[in-house]
């Protein structure tokens, strides 16, 4: 089981988003393949991600519906944890390892060993930056160590779905509003 989220003094109450994300449309390239994505993102202590040719990962996420992310959580052994993630919020078109070494990312994330031992910590993100995001791209160009591979036990986004505010019809509008839908004659028509 995995242990609480520490709080942050401004997000009391972001949580771990791991339920908000659409697993199957979830990938990364260049994982091993016995050492995947859904390990390191599962709530079981069993799994981890690892880069199969060389230390580069590229991981990309989707998410049922817009979530706020406030900061994001790795963990992994000391030398062959991530030193950085190049992270991408809603990227215009699906990146591949040349854009992502090349384009701008919405924000860089230097990581630390202290960052990421044992279960990691959370690394706060410039909320502002990630306030509607549906799918996060996060861009690994190497781990601490310089090893052959990159390593990650565990990978969790902190954060809140967006809540979908609006005007709320009454059950009479709503009734009216779907009857005219049927018979195309509007709200009026009903």
């Amino acid at each position: 089981a995995r242990p609480p989220i520490p709080k942050m003094a401004a997000q009391q109450s972001h949580y771990d988003l791991f339920e908000q994300l659409e697993l199957p449309q979830c990938e990364c390239l260049n994982a091993a393949k016995d050492h995947t994505l859904r390990s390191a993102l599962t709530p079981s202590d069993e799994g981890f991600l690892q880069s199969d040719a060389d230390e580069e990962l590229l991981i990309s996420l989707r998410f049922m519906q817009a979530v706020r992310l406030s900061a994001i959580v790795v963990a992994g052994p000391a030398a062959s944890a991530p030193s950085e993630l190049r992270i991408f919020a809603n990227p215009p078109a699906p990146l591949d390892f040349d854009s992502g070494r090349s384009n701008a990312p919405t924000q860089t994330l230097p990581l630390t060993p202290a960052d990421v031992a044992r279960e990691g910590r959370p690394v706060e993100l410039r909320f502002v930056h990630f306030q509607t995001v549906r799918e996060l791209t996060i861009f690994v160009p190497g781990n601490m160590g310089n090893e052959e591979e990159t390593v990650i036990a565990r990978l969790r986004l902190i954060g809140l779905p967006v809540e979908q505010t609006g005007a709320k019809r009454s059950e009479a509008e709503q009734a009216a509003a779907s009857k005219a839908d049927w018979l195309g004659s509007g709200i009026r028509g009903a």
